[in-house]
């Protein structure tokens, strides 16, 4: 009974130790047959793997530019082609969301970029010019942190009657009712200075009485016999002169001679122009008058590889442009400084250098 006691004892006492030895020899086994192996370290790569390394620490996503391009009323060309540009930077110049937005015109450009609520801008020269000197509308508070881009194209005077009106030229407007565009617009300042000239000053109602609204509304307006004369400032052709000549018979006032010879004396931004025949129903014959030149205009701060990108694919793509004014289709890089009252930004020196011009230095800051 004894011996059997010591028997099982000595069996109890193998099995543990059998038991021990075995979870002792686990750790060393098991471990490469059943264990998912850790990640190896960067160290441990092999020297032809393949896949692509992180991006270094200092890498970052290109900031996207929202740009803000600043136009005029919604049925004038600012406004169709500030959009068809704005389409076109978004397609072909790399970072740049570009959106048009509708204003009251050229002061208020330049009023926005300067407050950088705009990033570019449709402004008249004459407006440019008092803005970057000081002087006009602008007195005493000069904007130098604007440059030029471009001139786009010209903008002319259209006087504009109902053809049984009895007004036949721009001094028969005295004692009439005339819309000259939006209060301190580019066109309503182009109507007050032409005006000037045959001493028609409607400020006051005191030679005519005026009608501060948009080129659309003073449309109508002369169609409905509300205005004797409607005055616009725009592109060859301009949409709402063709309305009113599609509408009703209309004629367009001559700005020529003497008259033309003073005001271009007096506002050397003014140049002359023809109306060919039959540009308009109803015009058979062709027309003088005058224009002013329109700059694409952009802020200082504005980055210069941006700026050239966009002044290259405005001239690259004429054709893209002229579905959103015709007038596109005629612009070209060796005219890009005509009508230029202010320094260029660098952007656009860059440019217009590769294509040849000669930049004076007036025009380099």
């Amino acid at each position: 009974m004894r011996n059997s006691k010591w028997f099982v004892t000595i069996v109890c006492f193998i099995l543990s130790l059998s038991t021990i030895l075995a979870g002792c020899g686990s750790s060393s086994t098991s471990t490469n047959t059943t264990s998912t192996p850790a990640p190896s370290s960067p160290t441990d790569k092999p020297s032809d793997q393949t896949s692509a390394p992180a991006p270094a620490a200092s890498e970052s996503p290109k900031k996207q530019l929202f740009l803000n391009v600043a136009t005029a009323t919604t049925a004038g060309v600012y406004y169709a082609l500030g959009n068809g540009m704005a389409d076109l930077w978004n397609q072909k110049v790399e970072g740049v969301r570009a959106s048009a937005q509708a204003t009251a015109g050229s002061p208020q450009n330049v009023k926005l970029m300067s407050k950088k609520e705009a990033h570019v801008a449709f402004v008249q020269n004459g407006i440019a010019y008092e803005a970057w000197n000081g002087v006009g509308q602008f007195e005493g508070s000069a904007e130098k942190d604007i440059r030029a881009l471009t001139y786009l194209y010209p903008n002319l005077c259209y006087f504009v009657v109902r053809a049984d009106s009895g007004i036949n030229s721009l001094s028969d407007i005295k004692g009439k009712t005339i819309a000259p565009g939006p209060v301190g617009s580019g066109t309503e300042l182009n109507a007050r200075e032409i005006l000037s000239i045959v001493g028609i000053d409607y400020k006051d109602g005191k030679d005519a009485k005026a009608q501060y609204v948009g080129n659309a509304e003073s449309a109508q307006m002369l169609l409905d016999n509300q205005v004797d004369v409607t005055y616009i400032s725009g592109g060859l052709p301009h949409a709402s002169v063709v309305e009113m000549a599609t509408s009703k018979d209309v004629k367009i006032l001559p700005v020529e001679g003497e008259v033309r010879d003073k005001l271009m004396e007096k506002y050397s931004w003014y140049f002359p122009v023809t109306i060919p025949a039959n540009s308009f129903k109803g015009q058979s014959e062709a027309i003088e008058t005058v224009a002013v030149a329109n700059l694409l205009l952009g802020r200082a701060d504005l980055d210069e590889d941006v700026v050239y990108s966009m002044i290259k694919s405005v001239y690259d793509n004429k054709e893209q442009l002229a579905a959103s004014f015709k007038g596109a289709s005629k612009m070209k890089p060796e005219e890009g400084l005509n009508g230029v009252t202010l320094p260029l930004h660098p952007g656009a020196v860059k440019y217009f250098k590769e294509q040849g011009l000669q930049i004076p230095d007036s025009l380099i800051q």
